[in-house]
């Protein structure tokens, strides 16, 4: 393997290796399939990595034992070790300066936290490889408004006043701002990769759905909807499946389940009025699982019409594993039909 003519580091080879690649000419294709092997392969968090200065964090000397090892890294390590790699294999890549909000982390969602994006230029096209994030895909970033469906919802790009970028989210019955590039630096707040050490979370991007784990708390969310349930950090057999992380000699936070219900949110936007929504609503009839409970709907007036958070109690004890897919989409597909006469044609 060559990079640019010359050999690459013995880690990047074995990297590349371990990722199941081949070695190939720096193009488009090879970095798409790079980025999208390291997404997959490479977990996003922080119960395997110790804390640490992410400033100081060395590549690769983590990529010469990520083979052997295959441990998580969160935050600006995985920006700096893919750009890395990336660069190794002949990539031209630059990390920038960002922010970012997280849908799967609800409360700390519109704070905008310091961040770390990975940008290519390839073939005279300019590329947004987020490892950080994790997004799921490249994105374009000469190609504004594009829209490319995920696990997160609907992507694209748009270019602001300032010449940065957004990276927008269009899901669970709502836009929201994703990621913002910056030229300039942004305001000092606390970098993604400190407030993740501050307490011990796990996170997995497939290709239908986000799993994440932090605080005694499960959540998976998709498009459409949320699930959340109790897990306690010392269920280790759950997190290795979840994560697909191996956990053997991995001391794990002994954080307990957290004290709440689990419970199923399904959201959509219709173009009523809430006082319209709630008359259209009929939470009386039984929904078809011995899982559910209870139902209840919240109603928030947004532009051009409402969005309708319909949330439900599961009664039944949900496994450390969680309910399993056919279930889960299952009672998404039922909460779903309470809403589909609403006005719109199904939950956005």
């Amino acid at each position: 393997m060559t990079r640019g003519g010359g050999p690459t580091a013995p880690a990047a080879r074995a990297w590349l290796e371990a990722l199941g690649l081949e070695p190939r000419l720096p193009d488009g294709p090879f970095f798409e399939d790079l980025f999208l092997r390291f997404q997959r392969r490479v977990a996003c968090e922080t119960l395997t990595r110790p804390a640490g200065e992410a400033s100081s964090f060395d590549p690769e000397a983590f990529a010469a034992e990520w083979p052997d090892e295959e441990r998580g890294l969160t935050g600006e390590e995985r920006a700096r070790a893919f750009a890395w790699l990336a660069g190794e294999l002949g990539f031209e890549v630059e990390i920038g300066e960002s922010l970012c909000s997280r849908p799967w982390a609800e409360a700390e969602r519109d704070k905008g936290e310091a961040h770390r994006s990975v940008v290519a230029s390839i073939e005279g096209r300019r590329l947004l490889a987020d490892a950080a994030f994790p997004l799921p895909v490249l994105l374009r970033l000469d190609a504004p408004s594009k829209e490319i469906p995920t696990g997160f919802g609907t992507l694209s790009v748009r270019v602001d006043g300032e010449g940065g970028f957004g990276v927008e989210c269009d899901a669970r019955g709502e836009a929201v701002e994703l990621l913002r590039l910056r030229h300039a630096p942004p305001p000092n707040p606390l970098p993604l990769e400190e407030i993740s050490r501050s307490a011990p979370a796990a996170l997995r991007v497939l290709d239908d759905r986000v799993l994440y784990w932090t605080g005694g708390v499960m959540t998976i969310l998709d498009a459409w909807s949320v699930l959340r349930y109790p897990l306690a950090g010392t269920e280790r057999a759950a997190f290795e499946s979840l994560f697909a992380l191996n956990l053997e000699g991995v001391d794990l936070p002994g954080v307990p389940a957290a004290d709440e219900p689990a419970a199923l949110s399904v959201f959509h936007a219709v173009p009523l009025r809430p006082d319209e929504v709630r008359r259209g609503l009929d939470l009386a009839a039984p929904v078809p699982s011995a899982l559910v409970e209870a139902r209840v709907a919240r109603i928030d007036a947004i532009t051009g019409g409402s969005r309708v958070a319909l949330t439900a109690t599961l009664g039944a004890r949900v496994p450390p594993t969680g309910p399993g897919e056919s279930v889960r989409k299952t009672l998404v597909f039922h909460l779903a039909m309470d809403l589909l006469g609403l006005g719109g044609a199904g939950p956005a």
